[in-house]
């Protein structure tokens, strides 16, 4: 059996991971990406996951955003995979499909803010924060008359406003630092973590405008069909002088709850169609058991990632700034009000100088996304294939590639709330997300048995112990890190991808990942730096955790208290 597609295969390029390999610890023993693909078998095999991978995350996806022709062509190919599998489909009307009612949103030009009686200009002084970063699902406009409130600097864990004081206010947020100690451009999560903790405030301004690029400030997405909104604030950027012009203060000699000006605030947004159909792809593997194939075990990961940057950069300089300043990638929220060392700085000269021995500068503006989340994405396809070669276990297991997971959750919101099946047939989910990574390279902590466990045991204690005693039967068991599900772990990662809009509608999740690493949302995120065995691993564990669980006499209890799906997420 071959994997088709008709995606033309990544021309290789000679690495320089060699030369580097003393420097940052990568693997020297990468070879060439193949000219075709490989045809794949039915076990789960490192071979296999690297040959789809060097599909899925071919420049010619151009970064498979959600709603763009990138993303299609991706469904299209994961369809064709469970045609030729000769699964079932699960999506709508017996395709393999589920077309959510996504929309681009952009600040409309006639938004308008007013501080003591002085119009600021839109675009100028303020635009609409992107929905990626400020709505889930949905959001209040920001539209009337609001006190200020001085909020402190975004991704600063240790000021938490009175929820009394900032209950219909706007909030004013300095822009975080960067690991130079410098106001660097806000990304989506620690901004994210910074609006959730205040649900009751009307909106949130963040002195950031200067520093966003284009595409991070006027790009976002939506949903126009019914689904159950959560409260989130308004979220908006503004110039420096603006805010300060707002808080009636310079920002640096604020302290967190000083009231600034009263502001008189119409910022909206302008909707427009996507360029191409945004849509979930759904297989099924038919239970063996007829009094128990009518329940589900789901096992998810996303299809999509966050498209082309309005900015290309050298790949290799990337690697090397990163590698010593951004470990986490765009994640990375360290503030240190030190400039880098020369320590600091020589070593990220050696690091590209040694890449630039063997490679010559190489710009690149895709954003190929191997393993945010092509890996998850593979590793479903390589599970699919396995399932499907063998005796089914005895209820049925639901696969769901989520689009739009990047645009805030929105594939997997709309099928939560329009699931294909019986909502409350699915008795468990499995979420993989940046499984293709981990090792001592990506993450200090890391390693070949490195995996992170998230959400087990939140709802149902039954199916933290089935992973749990799936990993102990291993040969070689994962090592596996629950730091991360910690309750106010600064990361709030139990928020941040497909699975909780499971947990939200009260079905027990697993969340699998390997962790960030310094290509998280970045260029550098390329197929070359994937660690195919470790991803074979996941991919293995996934499938004998679900098989476990679908062949349980009894479905797992939930025991724990569900979520409020009101309520913004807040680990």
């Amino acid at each position: 059996m071959r994997a088709t597609s008709d995606i033309a295969p990544m021309t290789y390029r000679k690495s320089a991971l060699a030369v580097a390999a003393a420097f940052i610890g990568i693997s020297c023993s990468r070879v060439p990406a193949p000219l075709s693909p490989l045809r794949t078998v039915p076990g789960i095999t490192p071979a296999d996951t690297r040959s789809r991978i060097y599909l899925v995350a071919d420049d010619s996806m151009q970064g498979r955003e959600a709603g763009t022709a990138g993303n299609y062509k991706m469904t299209e190919y994961i369809a064709r995979e469970m045609q030729r599998l000769g699964l079932e489909p699960g999506g709508e009307n017996g395709t393999w499909f589920q077309t959510i009612p996504m929309v681009r949103r952009s600040t409309d030009s006639t938004s308008s803010m007013t501080v003591n009686g002085e119009a600021l200009k839109v675009f100028t002084d303020f635009t609409a924060m992107r929905p990626t970063a400020t709505l889930r699902l949905s959001g209040s406009l920001a539209r009337g008359n609001y006190e200020t409130i001085y909020g402190g600097r975004v991704g600063d864990s240790t000021v938490r406003l009175n929820p009394a004081d900032v209950r219909n206010r706007i909030i004013v947020l300095d822009a975080a630092l960067g690991a130079n100690g410098q106001p660097t451009a806000t990304y989506s999560s620690p901004t994210s973590l910074t609006i959730s903790r205040y649900p009751e405030a009307a909106a949130v301004i963040v002195a950031s405008l200067e520093l966003q690029t284009a595409n991070s400030r006027a790009r976002g997405a939506g949903l126009t069909g019914q689904v159950t909104p959560m409260r989130t604030p308004f979220g908006i950027l503004a110039s420096r002088s603006a805010a300060e012009r707002i808080m009636g203060a310079p920002l640096a000699s604020l302290k967190p709850g000083a009231r600034g000006r009263d502001v008189q605030a119409d910022v909206r947004f302008h909707e427009t169609p996507v360029d191409a159909p945004a849509r979930n792809v759904i297989a099924i593997v038919r239970g063996s058991d007829p009094a128990l194939r009518g329940e589900y075990v789901a096992i998810g990961a996303h299809s999509d990632h966050i498209g082309v940057s309005t900015r290309a950069v050298d790949h290799d300089s990337l690697v090397a700034w990163n590698t010593v300043f951004r470990p986490a990638g765009a994640d990375q929220r360290v503030a240190s009000n030190a400039p880098p060392t020369a320590e600091q700085l020589a070593r990220a000269r050696a690091i590209l100088d040694s890449l630039r021995k063997i490679n010559p500068p190489r710009r690149d503006s895709i954003n190929n996304g191997a393993d945010d989340d092509g890996s998850g994405s593979v590793a479903l396809l390589e599970i699919a294939e396995s399932l499907a070669s063998q005796k089914h276990p005895r209820r049925s297991v639901l696969i769901v590639w989520h689009t739009a997971e990047e645009s805030g959750l929105l594939g997997s919101a709309w099928f939560t709330e329009h699931t294909t099946v019986p909502h409350d047939s699915i008795i468990a989910q499995i979420n993989m997300d940046m499984v293709g990574r981990g090792e001592r390279r990506d993450n200090p902590v890391g390693g070949p048995t490195y995996l992170q466990v998230i959400g087990s045991r939140r709802l149902s204690t039954d199916l933290g112990n089935v992973l749990d005693s799936v990993n102990a039967a291993r040969a070689v068991p994962w090592n596996l890190d629950y730091s991360f599900d910690a309750k106010g772990q600064v990361q709030n990662r139990y928020c941040r991808s497909d699975h909780y809009m499971y947990a939200r509608t009260g079905i027990p999740i697993a969340y699998l990942s390997r962790g960030y690493h310094p290509a998280y949302h970045q260029v550098i995120d390329e197929p070359q730096y994937i660690s195919y065995t470790g991803l074979a691993n996941v991919a293995t564990f996934v499938r004998d955790v679900a098989t476990a669980l679908a062949n349980r006499n009894d479905r797992v209890r939930v025991d724990k208290p569900k979520p409020n799906p009101l309520a913004p997420c807040q680990q």
